[in-house]
């Protein structure tokens, strides 16, 4: 078998940063989400902190919106942000998550201006404003569950 045909090609995301632009989703968390056990190897490992800085990019979020996610303060995310050691276990599991997530959301609308305008938006299926679900691996397991529904039309 040829290895190259094997290999998954990296999603392109577009991030609004005043105009459209290309964003691919970087290594290593594209092998995070094709392998459960890169992705546990990876959590128990703990990511590096650049990849909190990777989510605010690839999400549009607010360093205000992330803290809120991972259930810390807004300076303590500053200080995972500039430190050199790596993320605790609770916090990598959440942001490899949360790049599942919208690595999910890309795929089901096309465009993660859509998806993050789908966000923000109450979904009478999940009575919840997905956004609102964010700060909870069950949360984001729901909210990825409503997206397979959409792929295969099945909505409320």
């Amino acid at each position: 078998m040829d290895k190259a045909k094997n290999k998954a090609v990296p999603k392109r995301y577009d991030i609004d940063e005043g105009s459209s632009s290309d964003f691919v989703l970087k290594e290593p968390y594209v092998a995070y989400l094709r392998s459960p056990l890169a992705k546990l190897g990876a959590i128990r490992q703990g990511l590096k902190p650049a990849a909190l800085s990777d989510l605010i990019t690839v999400t549009g979020a607010t360093q205000i919106d992330v803290a809120k996610w991972l259930d810390i303060t807004e300076p303590t995310l500053r200080k995972h942000i500039q430190s050199t050691k790596g993320l605790n276990a609770g916090i990598s599991e959440h942001v490899i998550q949360l790049f599942e997530l919208f690595n999910k959301g890309m795929d089901t609308f096309g465009s993660i201006d859509e998806f993050k305008s789908w966000l923000k938006h109450y979904n009478p299926a999940i009575d919840a404003i997905p956004f609102d679900l964010l700060d909870t691996i069950t949360g984001i397991n729901i909210i990825i569950s409503e997206l397979v529904r959409i792929d295969y039309g099945v909505t409320a």
